[in-house]
């Protein structure tokens, strides 16, 4: 008899389920198809560098997988507690008949379950199709093929699936059980007269709500103030500072937020008088002052979720776009002969008996890695190199250039061009020297034109977003810098990439004639770039260089690192990836938490004060006139939240974006409209329907009015 009662309510009260069974759906689509990702390995032609970065990315995805789950519980237990609150009198009207508070609870318990597998079912549908969609934006952002006979695959994994279903499984029962404790626990006078209770207003003085409003807007200009002024490069007490104002100032602005917008309307007499605008206001107003907790935290997930995607898809936009300007050259060999500190200077490494060779053949890594490849069995140098130029990075251990002297002698600040994108030691930081020969050789070797500097002139090359306007100021003003005791004119600035490598990452280097190279100069870094003929040659000449890396043996040449464009391209495109998924995953399962919650609180409203609209159609109040201030109450408080962290999300973007110009210029502007455009569609559904839905409860109670 329970379980038919059960089902029976299920089925009359499915409207009244839409919000929790979306929610749920939403929930295990995205759980579901996000960590069957690791199947699509079996059906997608990866290499050997992606099949690493895909691994890494399902290791990254089970992780925050885990609190992912963390917010769905809280969120499905949050959405099933509606369905409680709004069948209070109904459970009454049970207790009143005779039946037992234990077999109430075990209604709602079935219930629960029921909504609950249903929800799964259709859950785990949307996840199949949403996981297959995902197959393909995966090869496409790999640029791997589908593997399998006319580029299509089915992907299907029995893992996921378990997983999924354990998770929520776990969820339902959890839900089931708070809600039978609920319904079990409460009084019979409660769950009767559930709907004639309205909320409370905490703060009532109007006076006091303006000043803490007030007081709000200050605090949080504050944390945007010291966020902009100190970046997030390093931490500091100014960034810890800027987090709790912000956390501070945004409780109190929705605490005060209630009195405000009474108060301010109140100011407009036509405006507060005209229609349902005065009971529509002090019904938003109620609702706002006493959920302003759960307001604080959904905007804050929500400047979350705005900031991790849109930095994400920024820092994803970053790596994909500098591809092409980071590896001029087929492949690039580095060196490392030394480093350099603010504190200790320059120091030599450690090489042992590979730098004695190196010194032996004068440091020429041609000949050096001619010879190491056949003293290691390795493919001939000469057979897939077509062309190849060494550069030599050097620092003078006597008197070092470091950005500081850059900008004494030009009278600028690089911080007032970086912004948060370098940490309050900076000026300490070498700008390397280089010979003109031997960057006009890299220069022709990637086809572009050579330098050419006259008496008493230098160049200066940084391929850095975070450093060129700077130095492009600092060829502006004519500045001159002194390189080993020579006075040299800076003359001419030159942006492009000197090896190939992830991202541009060349902060300065002082481009000089030969014959005013410092003697006492050391080098501090050396790499050979080389063309190739073809990607066969390239690959050849990558696993040589990786052999010669990884030889024992004494008389070969020291290398450091070996990056092929290949492997580069490889590389950024994983990363980008890993990225782009993280950031679409915690943010579209923050946004649907967030907006859960607040269309549950606004149709919870909608059900405790069916009988105040009532009673405004008793007075005469027309239905379209009703429908507009229900319209309005619900808008403005979804999009206060949403307002405000967008406006947090704006400030903390701004950072973000000078911290991921250490990689390279990002374009947040793209990045936000399609975050956006992504957001308000998911945002929008839900407002849709808890309007709907909000409007058909107020309507019942002209129904019954009508019945009656």
């Amino acid at each position: 008899m329970l379980a038919r009662l059960a089902f029976g309510n299920v089925r009359k009260s499915l409207r009244d389920f839409g919000v929790y069974f979306l929610t749920v759906v939403l929930g295990v689509a995205v759980f579901y198809a996000f960590n069957s990702m690791t199947a699509q390995q079996g059906v997608l032609a990866f290499s050997e560098t992606q099949d690493r970065m895909f691994d890494l990315l399902g290791m990254v995805i089970g992780g925050v997988s885990a609190f992912v789950a963390f917010v769905l519980v809280f969120l499905v237990v949050y959405a099933s507690r509606f369905l409680v609150r709004r069948r209070k009198r109904e459970f009454g009207l049970y207790l009143t008949l005779g039946m037992r508070a234990t077999q109430v609870a075990r209604i709602v318990v079935l219930e629960s379950l029921m909504v609950g597998v249903a929800s799964l079912a259709v859950g785990l549908a949307a996840g199949f199709g949403l996981s297959q969609l995902l197959l393909y934006v995966t090869s496409a952002l790999f640029e791997a093929d589908v593997a399998s006979a006319g580029g299509f695959a089915f992907v299907f994994s029995p893992d996921a699936l378990v997983s999924t279903v354990c998770v929520f499984a776990a969820i339902f029962v959890l839900a089931a059980c708070v809600n039978a404790r609920s319904v079990a626990s409460a009084r019979l006078i409660d769950l009767l007269h559930a709907e004639s209770k309205g909320e409370r207003m905490r703060l009532r003085s109007l006076p006091l709500s303006f000043a803490l409003f007030l007081v709000s807007l200050a605090l949080i200009g504050a944390a945007y103030w010291l966020l902009l002024e100190n970046g997030l490069l390093e931490p500091s007490p100014e960034f810890a500072g800027a987090t709790l104002l912000v956390c501070v100032g945004t409780v109190l602005f929705f605490y005060s937020l209630a009195g405000f917008l009474l108060r301010l309307v109140q100011m407009a007499r036509p405006l507060y008088l005209r229609g349902l605008n005065m009971f529509a206001l002090r019904q938003l107003s109620a609702r706002v002052n006493t959920a302003f907790a759960s307001l604080s935290v959904v905007c804050l997930v929500l400047f979350l979720a705005i900031t991790s995607v849109c930095g994400g898809i920024g820092i994803r936009n970053v790596l994909a776009g500098s591809l092409e300007r980071s590896t001029p050259y087929s492949a690039s060999v580095t060196t490392n002969f030394g480093s350099y500190t603010s504190e200790d200077g320059y120091e030599a490494a450690a090489l042992g008996p590979f730098g004695e060779y190196a010194r032996s053949v004068g440091y020429d890594m041609v000949a050096g890695m001619r010879a190491s490849a056949e003293a290691v069995g390795a493919d001939a140098f000469d057979a897939c190199v077509a062309g190849a130029a060494q550069i030599d990075l050097l620092v003078d251990p006597a008197d070092g250039l470091v950005i500081g002297d850059v900008e004494a002698a030009s009278g600028l600040s690089l911080k007032d061009f970086a912004g948060a994108s370098v940490n309050s030691g900076y000026g300490a930081y070498p700008v390397y020297v280089a010979s003109l020969s031997q960057v006009n050789a890299a220069r022709v070797l990637a086809g572009l034109e050579e330098l050419s500097l006259g008496e008493g002139e230098c160049a200066i090359v940084s391929d850095s977003d975070v450093t060129t306007d700077f130095y492009r100021q600092v060829v502006d003003a004519g500045t001159v810098l002194s390189v080993g005791g020579e006075r040299l004119r800076v003359a001419e600035f030159s942006g492009e990439c000197l090896w190939t490598s992830p991202v541009p990452m060349n902060t300065g280097t002082v481009v000089v004639p030969d014959a005013a190279v410092p003697e006492g100069a050391a080098i501090l870094q050396s790499v050979l770039n080389v063309q190739c003929a073809s990607a066969q040659d390239e690959a050849a000449f990558g696993e040589m260089a990786q052999a010669v890396s990884d030889t024992d043996i004494e008389d070969t040449w020291p290398v450091t690192m070996v990056m092929t464009r290949a492997e580069v391209a490889e590389q950024n495109i994983g990363l980008a990836t890993v990225v782009a998924y993280l950031a679409i995953y915690l943010g579209f399962v923050l946004v649907i938490a967030c907006a859960a919650i607040l269309a549950i609180q606004q149709l919870s409203d909608a059900a405790d004060n069916s009988r105040r609209y009532g009673l405004l159609r008793k007075l005469g109040a027309p239905e379209g006139m009703i429908g507009s201030a229900l319209f309005v109450q619900v808008l403005v408080y979804f999009l206060f939240p949403l307002l405000l962290a967008v406006a947090h999300a704006c400030c903390a973007l701004s950072v973000v974006a000078d911290v991921v110009a250490v990689f390279g210029h990002v374009d947040i502007g793209s990045a936000a409209l399609a975050c956006g455009a992504a957001f308000l569609c998911v945002y929008g559904a839900y407002f849709a329907l808890t309007y709907a839905l909000a409007r058909r409860m107020v309507g019942e109670k002209r129904a019954m009015q009508r019945a009656e």
